[in-house]
């Protein structure tokens, strides 16, 4: 039953989703407006579509299309019908449209209120021109709108932020798609803004492990008053001190280390051997960060001084959720300042666990817990306190926070994650090289930032490298992520199971090979999250298998026919955190470092153990702003001041 929803699809035309400024990318805006289509019809759903469509002579296109010399959507060409996944079904009225609002025709008003609805869901192209005036006719109709996120796009950034951020709260409520689908049913995204969210363990989602509700914006201006009242003093302590508090935090933290892996393995499914890593990751952060503000006071020029920023907001991801916050609180601190902190909502369960670790330091009236989701996370970055955020998480996400930081006018540091490649050359070792990269790929299934996603291998050792690859995988142990000997756990939670498989099934649907693999044992439970290795073998380079960062198990491999194009194919995407290179010939190696388009690189391992005091970042789409740890952390987390003398 429809129970009164209704989704309407607004000018989704290959002419509208060919533009190249598209952002978020025409593949991520497709895939999640296929997703909700596909939910939509199995509930029942209506679903109504209207198009932009101009005579062939362009006698009725829009006055500033005739300005502009616009021919688009003309009547009768490639480029005024929907991409194929978006094609309406045959019960599916289509409306056409001339100008911005699609409730100017009287036909959709009428089909609309015929259906009953009451809730509309918009989705499409553009937010900040057809999206804005169909949610605004919506609203005026007396229909509640949402609009999904991830479901519409523009190509001007900052225009459709500020317009999804004026029109959220107002005349519609703006959510993931994934948010939107779990929560329909309920319908909190009305009846109660702080409706309790569920974590459910990845591997058996029948089970509860904790809940979260999410914290309101008048909460968050409560805890940030109270959080930067308590700057005052803590600025004044010397930096010696300060590193000797979070000394001492850190003997707390290592005195309950069980607990931490323990909370990792259960909560996330990460498995044993992973999560012992990130806890000894975390611990080496803080040392080094201790270590550095001791040795900026050993050799301090007195003539130059670094001020804190302030109140700093901290947003950090679930799939770190020990090592990153920690990364980010210990600068943040030990230079003085108080900081607001967002994790992700999986992580709120060991972020909680983390402030109650500060209480026994006396540090926590310094960090304010901020817990919730997307609504949550923009009143946060909105909040009058902030001086500087620091941002970790995916593309898209991160180009919102960096529109309002703009907005504001404050400092961002963002690493927006990567589609990682890595080359195989003819004379590297093939079998250490598909031994490496099968467990450095697909450890915690796949769900870090830094795993590799694209593999570029010589064509003239194309075949036995999948020979090797195809048997590295097939010994990979997936399984309990409590056991020691798993390398491959759950993916962390049904939704993004779901995406993965979709993408899955869209590219095999152009025909791109698979490398066949072993399946999951048949001892784990049919209620987790488990999924297998897939590899497609050389997929077009346009394709999302080889454009995006899909966040799993799932990642391409193509050849080339030298380094040269090795490298080409390694920058020819939008992204870059790590690039790796197996070769043992130095000539190779020093062009890869020349060449490669990555703040991270490594030779002959996919996985590198990142030094604590080295610079953490990512070129082009991955990162903005500073990078983060070692004396990079002083550089953001305060304002230099130079004293002159007579």
């Amino acid at each position: 039953m429809s129970k009164g929803f209704g989704i309407l699809v607004i000018d989704a035309q290959e002419d509208f989703f060919n533009h190249p400024n598209l952002m978020p990318t025409r593949s991520e805006i497709i895939a999640s407006m296929h997703a909700l289509l596909d939910w939509a019809r199995q509930n029942t759903i209506p679903i109504f579509h209207t198009h932009t469509v101009v005579a062939q002579d362009g006698s009725n296109a829009m006055p500033h299309w005739h300005t502009n010399s616009i021919s688009t959507c003309r009547l009768g060409s490639v480029g005024v019908k929907p991409p194929p996944l978006l094609a309406p079904h045959l019960n599916e009225p289509v409306f056409t449209k001339q100008f911005f609002n699609a409730f100017d025709l009287p036909e959709l008003n009428q089909a609309i209120n015929l259906a009953g609805i009451h809730t509309l869901i918009v989705m499409g192209l553009y937010t900040h021109a057809c999206i804005r005036e169909a949610a605004l006719g919506a609203y005026a109709r007396g229909l509640k709108v949402i609009i999904p996120i991830d479901a519409v796009g523009s190509y001007d950034a900052l225009h459709a932020d500020s317009t999804l951020h004026w029109l959220d709260g107002r005349a519609a409520v703006c959510t993931s798609s994934k948010n939107l689908m779990r929560d329909w049913e309920s319908t909190p995204l009305f009846a109660n803004a702080s409706s309790t969210w569920k974590h459910l363990n990845p591997c058996n989602v029948e089970e509860v492990l904790f809940e979260v509700i999410p914290q309101t914006s008048f909460q968050i201006e409560a805890i940030g008053r109270d959080v930067l009242n308590a700057q005052a003093s803590w600025k004044k302590l010397s930096i010696q001190t300060r590193s000797a508090e979070l000394k001492n935090w850190l003997r707390i933290l290592k005195n309950k280390e069980k607990l931490w892996v323990d909370t990792l393995i259960t909560d996330l499914g990460k498995p044993l051997n992973d999560a012992n890593a990130e806890v000894q990751y975390g611990f080496n952060l803080l040392e080094n960060i201790c270590a550095t503000l001791d040795d900026i006071e050993s050799f301090a020029n007195h003539d130059v001084r670094y001020h804190p920023l302030g109140l700093v907001t901290l947003i950090t991801p679930w799939n770190n959720p020990f090592a990153i916050p920690i990364s980010k609180i210990g600068p943040a601190l030990g230079f003085g300042n108080v900081a607001l902190w967002k994790p992700a909502l999986p992580a709120s369960h060991l972020s909680e666990l983390l402030m109650d670790s500060l209480k026994e330091a006396n540090l926590d009236h310094l960090i304010g817990l901020i817990l919730g989701g997307a609504h949550t996370g923009k009143s946060l970055i909105e909040s009058p306190f902030s001086t500087a955020i620091s941002f970790t998480g995916s593309l898209v996400v991160g180009k919102k926070v960096a529109s309002v930081t703009h907005r504001l006018g404050i400092p961002l540091q963002a690493e927006l994650g990567g589609n990682n490649a890595a080359i195989i050359l003819r004379d590297a070792n093939l079998s250490e090289a598909a031994q490496d990269l099968a467990g450095a790929i697909f450890s915690f299934a796949g769900q870090r930032c830094t795993a590799i996603r694209r593999i570029i291998v010589e064509s003239v050792i194309a075949d036995e490298f999948s020979l090797l690859f195809k048997d590295a995988i097939d010994a990979l142990n997936i399984g309990c992520p409590h056991d020691s000997k798993t390398q491959m756990g759950p993916i962390i939670n049904s939704e993004q199971k779901a995406f993965l498989l979709n993408q899955i099934e869209l590219e095999k649907s152009k025909g791109t090979k698979t490398l066949a693999i072993a399946l999951t044992p048949q001892d784990l439970s049919e209620n987790g999250n488990w999924m297998t290795p897939t590899i497609f073998i050389n997929p077009s380079i346009t394709s999302p298998i080889w454009t995006e960062e899909l966040f799993g198990p799932v990642i391409a491999i193509c050849q080339c026919q030298d380094l040269e194009e090795a490298i080409a194919l390694h920058n020819g995407v939008e992204q870059g955190l790590l690039g790796v290179l197996y070769s043992a010939m130095p000539a190779n190696q020093d062009y890869f470092m020349q060449q490669a388009q990555a703040g991270l690189l490594s030779l002959n391992k996919a996985r590198p153990p990142f030094n604590v005091n080295g610079p953490f970042l990512g070129w082009k789409e991955s990162g903005i702003g500073m990078p983060e740890h070692g004396r990079w952390n002083r550089d953001f987390y305060t304002k230099p001041q130079i004293i002159y003398k007579r």
